[in-house]
């Protein structure tokens, strides 16, 4: 899931009245819409900092989940303003590139949650919205794989043919869910030029769950029993979705079953192999979210089909957040950095 902990600024409520940024241009972003009869109504922003000149485009998909771009949160005596986009790559991006980010279908830039805690209750537990949020029915009817990867190809095509691009790089970057969806994109769209895909995954997403329960009785957690009975139940779970692909109005584990089996259909590490491209992957060895073991299995692919393509970067005792997983703190390295330098080094 995206991080949502990039930019939480608390202010008493008495002080509402004080500035909120909650529109595109308030983030120096410019709002664009492309309708597309098949895909219904995309919804994308661009940097207004050198937005008149052609340059390189650079663009975040973000992680899972139906929340919008910032989120309005009232809660007790405070609010805050939340952002799901990454505000480092943002800044470190816009002076060099054109950066560019997608709404998901159906949802506005920004939205409003009432949450009934307080301003403790939300700073121990600030990852309670994806749970508070109810995303709208155009997004479950239409996210999935395919409408990533066919949205951000029609963005692609429209600053290309609006004269944004400079005809050097076109940079996917890619977190969480994003990071399964460009090697997807990359595949079908030959204009991509370099990916970066962040705690993604390798294999099939719907076996990390099955595993999960293989490891917790590993680790004594669970008797092999009560891990067996659970992976029973995954699997029907599973076969479930499989039948019934399109089904929108089914739901498991927060998403539709159109969604899983969108994502449950494409293999990333059979897309990654494709690629002859540069690909910069960053996993996190202590990654709840999305496993390191199915991306070790991309670098061991990798090596076995002698591609050299691939860098391969482990973020050691990290989490989904790339924080560390013991005191939940930013580590002592920027991977946003690390990447665009990668970026530079690698010339179309």
């Amino acid at each position: 899931m995206r991080t949502i902990l990039l930019s939480i600024a608390l202010l008493l409520f008495k002080t509402v009245s004080m500035a909120q940024s909650v529109t595109p241009d308030e983030y120096e972003l410019k709002e664009f819409s492309i309708r597309d009869n098949k895909l219904g109504l995309i919804q994308f922003y661009v940097d207004t900092v050198n937005i008149l000149r052609k340059a390189p485009l650079f663009i975040e998909v973000n992680g899972s989940g139906g929340l919008p771009l910032c989120l309005y949160v009232q809660g007790e005596k405070f609010v805050t303003t939340p952002v799901t986009f990454n505000e480092e790559l943002f800044s470190k991006t816009k002076d060099r590139c054109h950066y560019i980010i997608l709404g998901k279908p159906g949802t506005s830039f920004c939205d409003t949650l009432n949450l009934d805690v307080s301003v403790a209750a939300y700073q121990k537990n600030p990852s309670q919205v994806l749970f508070a949020y109810k995303p709208s029915r155009e997004y479950t009817n239409r996210l999935s794989l395919n409408w990533r990867v066919q949205a951000t190809q029609a963005v692609i095509s429209y600053l290309i043919n609006h004269g944004y691009w400079d005809q050097t790089k076109i940079v996917t970057y890619g977190y969480s869910e994003g990071g399964q969806v460009v090697p997807s994109l990359a595949v079908k769209d030959k204009r991509v030029t370099h990916i970066a895909t962040v705690v993604g995954s390798g294999l099939n997403q719907l076996y990390d769950g099955i595993m999960s329960w293989r490891i917790k009785a590993a680790k004594g957690e669970l008797t092999q029993q009560q891990a067996q009975d659970s992976i029973d139940v995954s699997f029907k779970r599973i076969a479930d979705i499989y039948k019934n692909p399109a089904r929108t109005d089914k739901e498991t584990g927060g998403h539709s079953y159109l969604r899983w089996a969108s994502f449950g259909t494409v293999v990333p590490f059979e897309q990654l192999r494709k690629l002859t491209i540069p690909i910069y992957m960053i996993a996190a060895s202590q990654d709840e979210s999305s496993p390191i073991y199915g991306l070790d299995y991309v670098r061991l692919e990798f090596l076995r089909l002698g591609k050299t393509n691939l860098v391969y970067d482990t973020c050691v005792g990290c989490n989904h957040y790339l924080s560390s997983s013991e005191s939940n703190k930013d580590v002592n390295v920027s991977y946003v950095d690390k990447i665009l330098a990668w970026v530079q080094l690698n010339k179309k």
